[in-house]
């Protein structure tokens, strides 16, 4: 039996890669060979088959092309056209052996084996994340670097990556952290909805809000925020909430909802039950092509909407009416 795990840069975003590890094996510190294919998605499914049977202990699907792929259906785990096949082995496993049995039973375009040498993934992770800023004065910093080198006025969240959505890399958390750091929410109170890591609900609270309330669907995020609230104590001024337990929510000043076109357009009514009358309301995770079924949806309750975009994604902020 296969544990199946799907890495996404947004939640709700895109697939980054989806690995499947038979269950048998505990990847423990040691050296592979990893074997590299390409074949086409209808042979994906298949080909993992084989390398299972053929003792992989790890197999991981990726974007030949590095396509991305956005919104998927609900129940999908879509895959690329073309799709790169990596597979872990034992190092004395037969190379030959089993080259030879996927060309006989697969499509493939191309495999070679490389040694993969143990490495400690934790510090591969930090070569790639820094303390990052947004705006002129949010920082987003992680545990290994030292804050007190940043300058004097920064607003530092204290955060490191994980499983939930958003630690400041993707542009529609980028979109929302410049909206915070533009319009500090200084004394209003402020629902982060989708919060993922908690980072936006965080960054409010810390540039000048009175109180925040983060919510979330899943409950691993609802996990992260509490964490995160916690190591950036502001645990007294931060709700953390389960879209279930979001019955009786008084009126904000300001709403951010950084999810994606689809779920906004279906919750515009209700996000207008949640914000005072002239209060605010800033929209992430869309498309560009998606922002005209926004605009429209939101343009009945919200004025004064605005479009900023970054790269294929929009941030829509509105006043309500």
């Amino acid at each position: 039996m296969a544990i199946i795990v799907a890495y996404l840069n947004k939640i709700l975003g895109f697939y980054e890669g989806i690995t499947l590890i038979p269950s048998r094996y505990n990847l423990a510190l040691m050296d592979w060979m990893q074997l590299t294919l390409e074949t086409h998605k209808d042979q994906a499914d298949f080909v993992s088959e084989i390398l299972i049977g053929l003792e992989s202990v790890s197999i991981t699907f990726s974007d030949t092309h590095d396509d991305e792929i956005f919104e998927p259906p609900v129940g999908e785990t879509p895959l690329w056209p073309d799709t790169t096949i990596k597979a872990l082995f034992d190092l004395e496993i037969d190379q030959a052996h089993v080259q030879s049995m996927l060309l006989q039973l697969c499509d493939i375009k191309q495999s070679s084996f490389e040694l993969l040498k143990d490495r400690v993934w934790e510090d591969e992770c930090k070569k790639d994340f820094h303390a990052m800023q947004f705006g002129q004065r949010i920082w987003i910093c992680p545990s290994w670097e030292d804050a007190s080198k940043l300058p004097n006025d920064a607003v530092v969240i204290d955060m490191d990556p994980g499983l939930a959505f958003g630690t400041g890399t993707h542009q529609t958390t980028d979109l929302c952290l410049q909206y915070l750091d533009e319009n500090p929410p200084i004394g209003q109170s402020v629902i982060d909805y989708g919060s993922g890591t908690g980072v936006l609900a965080i960054a409010a609270v810390k540039i000048g809000a009175i109180s925040a309330i983060a919510i979330d669907n899943d409950p691993q995020a609802v996990l992260a925020t509490i964490d995160n609230v916690k190591t950036n104590q502001v645990d007294d001024s931060i709700n953390v909430l389960h879209t279930d337990d979001e019955d009786s929510l008084n009126q904000v000043d300001l709403l951010i909802a950084n999810i994606l076109a689809n779920p906004l357009v279906g919750l515009c009514e209700h996000f207008s039950g949640l914000v005072k009358s002239g209060g605010k309301i800033t929209l992430s995770g869309i498309l560009q092509e998606q922002l005209d079924m926004v605009l429209e949806a939101y343009g009945e309750y919200f004025s004064c909407l605005e479009v900023t975009q970054k790269d294929q994604w929009c941030r829509v902020d509105g006043i309500r009416k």
